[in-house]
């Protein structure tokens, strides 16, 4: 088995939507569409933005990250209105096991269209077909059953109940369901 093929958060498609880098430009879709809405961080780690200062904070950050050929980390924007509608983030990379972690967030109005199914069929084909990787890891908050539907209808896999520490995030402690992408097969585990 060979290496890991990263080149950073290449730019991939879907019949709806174009995945690319984020620019600063997109602050305020970003702010709009999903940070600043609690029904959006309800069952995320991450805490809603107070202010689209907060937003602009993290967003040059995650540009700056963008230097990382390992940082993975995907605007949606919808092809037919340019609007960017949600993201989509790996992390845990581990080279040795070539695993990884992915997670999405589509703003809320635009949930129940198929549009996080379709974003994450396409990254998960990219992770493995592509960039190398044999397992990617998901995680949803057990309460939040339409995420379950939305990795199972991408061809991952139910592997286990856990329990999920976020130090990053005021020590939010939130039982999960983990699912699993397997590039070889539907085993989990």
């Amino acid at each position: 088995m060979g290496k890991l093929r990263l080149n950073g958060t290449v730019e991939l498609e879907t019949e709806r939507c174009l995945l690319r880098r984020f620019k600063m430009s997109d602050v305020h879709e970003i702010y709009a569409n999903w940070l600043s809405d609690e029904d959006s961080a309800k069952y995320n780690a991450w805490k809603v933005h107070s202010s689209i200062e907060v937003t602009k904070g993290y967003l040059a950050e995650w540009i700056d990250s963008y230097k990382n050929n390992y940082y993975l980390h995907w605007a949606v924007e919808d092809k037919a209105t340019k609007e960017v509608i949600g993201s989509v983030s790996v992390s845990n990379i581990k080279k040795r096991k070539k695993s990884c972690e992915i997670g999405y967030t589509i703003a809320k109005k635009l949930w129940n269209q198929g549009r996080a199914t379709e974003v994450l069929i396409r990254v998960l084909d990219y992770l493995t077909r592509e960039a190398g990787f044999e397992k990617v890891y998901a995680l949803h908050d057990i309460r939040n059953e339409a995420s379950g539907r939305v990795m199972e209808k991408a061809g991952m896999k139910f592997v286990k109940n856990k329990t999920q520490i976020f130090l990053y995030s005021n020590n939010i402690i939130m039982k999960c369901r983990m699912y699993e992408f397997n590039r070889y097969g539907d085993t989990p585990l």
